[in-house]
């Protein structure tokens, strides 16, 4: 067996790879190519700043809840069909969303874009696990997500030049192309990556799984500690929109660009994440992580007392919760797969549930105030990682540690 610590891939694993790299990136951009909009959509839909942020969190929560399922189906029948039907269901719900013109519809089109787009965050991530495992999934991992990453910089920056030249409407009309695009190439091009299928899986069964791998004290602390980083970071991407563009008055293409400016950060740690992880482990990356983020929202509380915000400063505050988001989500999620070989399914599926039932929890209660956006995220960026430390200390680092150079 390949050793965990020789991430070269071979020419079959190469072609999975870039696959479902392109296959994230479409999901992850379900959540970015329409940030610039969000402004114009609210007065469009003649709706409330909250509710248009929750289209972020529900968007979220259905494919943290998609995955659920998605993940058993392909236990028994396999990545491939299982990735090509909930395709189907992203199409057609974006075609949907670019229809509507009032937020209970809309939302209700959102909640079916995650369900669709959510197959391509969950069984990546488990189409990954097939073929790398340990420290060799997190830097392979990392990698994929060094390009998975450009969808907050690129996305906002597409997103307002569509909305420019044709409409938020078609914003989604444009997500749909693109998802027709790798549906044809991943039907044509993709193997099937499940060598252990389960035909005689039942929804007990399922149940069964679940109830094992949350028994697993090592995976939930991994998820719960994802749900923190992805909360966080979540907050960030529905708040910054209207921060940046009602507050500090920027146009919709400028915050485009400076959304694409902080978000080299995402780029700049994706790349140490391989060294860092070499040198340091995955443990002592996630509470740096945690640490970073209670720095940024330390910033931003001090920086609005003191009456000191302008958009240099806010930038340079949250430029932090990028950096703090790989350390955290990425290692925690290949620690949390190490345990499991046949029911790395179940696994996945579970932790992108509870990973996005979390972040859409905390971000649902936090949209529910109407207080300084600024403010919320500050004490957000305090609270939710103090907990994550203290999550950190309670395990012990030996079992953690062994868990980040399994395979």
């Amino acid at each position: 067996m390949t050793s965990s610590r020789n991430v070269a891939l071979t020419r079959h694993e190469t072609r999975v790879v870039l696959i479902i790299t392109v296959l994230l990136f479409l999901g992850v951009l379900g959540t970015d190519i329409h940030l610039s909009a969000l402004p114009e959509m609210m007065r469009y839909m003649h709706t409330s700043q909250q509710l248009m942020q929750s289209t972020i969190s529900v968007f979220m929560f259905g494919a943290g809840l998609s995955a659920l399922v998605y993940g058993p189906l392909s236990d028994k029948f396999g990545r491939k069909p299982v990735i090509l039907t909930g395709l189907v269901i992203a199409i057609a719900s974006n075609l949907w969303g670019a229809t509507l013109s009032e937020i209970g519809p809309f939302l209700a089109s959102r909640f079916m874009q995650g369900i669709g787009s959510g197959v391509c965050l969950a069984l990546s991530r488990i189409v990954l696990s097939d073929i790398v495992q340990g420290e060799r999934y997190a830097i392979v991992s990392s990698y994929i997500t060094l390009f998975t990453g450009l969808s907050i910089m690129l996305g906002p920056v597409t997103g307002s030049f569509i909305l420019a030249w044709f409409g938020w409407q078609a914003n989604f009309i444009a997500m749909a192309v693109m998802l027709i695009g790798i549906w044809l190439v991943f039907a044509w091009l993709c193997p099937e990556t499940n060598k252990h299928l389960n035909r005689s899986v039942r929804m007990r069964d399922a149940f069964a799984n679940y109830q094992h791998v949350l028994g697993n004290s090592d995976f939930v602390v991994a998820a719960t500690l994802a749900g923190i980083g992805m909360a966080c970071f979540l907050m960030y991407t529905a708040a910054s929109p209207f921060v940046l563009q009602q507050q500090f008055s920027l146009s919709p293409r400028h915050y485009g660009y400076v959304t694409a400016f902080v978000g080299t950060g995402l780029l700049v740690s994706r790349l140490l994440l391989p060294r860092l992880i070499k040198r340091l482990g995955m443990h002592k990356l996630i509470v740096t992580g945690l640490a970073i983020l209670v720095a940024c929202g330390t910033s931003l509380l001090t920086l609005s007392v003191l009456d000191c915000l302008s958009v240099l400063t806010f930038l340079l505050s949250i430029g932090g919760v990028f950096f703090s988001y790989t350390f955290i989500v990425l290692c925690a999620s290949a620690m949390s797969m190490v345990p499991f070989t046949d029911k790395r399914g179940a696994a996945g599926a579970v932790y992108s549930c509870s990973q996005m039932a979390l972040a859409f929890a905390v971000n649902a209660m936090v949209s529910s105030f109407s207080g300084d956006s600024v403010v919320l995220l500050g004490v957000s960026f305090i609270v939710l990682p103090a907990f994550g430390l203290m999550l950190c200390r309670r395990v012990h680092a030996k079992p953690m540690l062994a868990a980040s150079g399994g395979g």
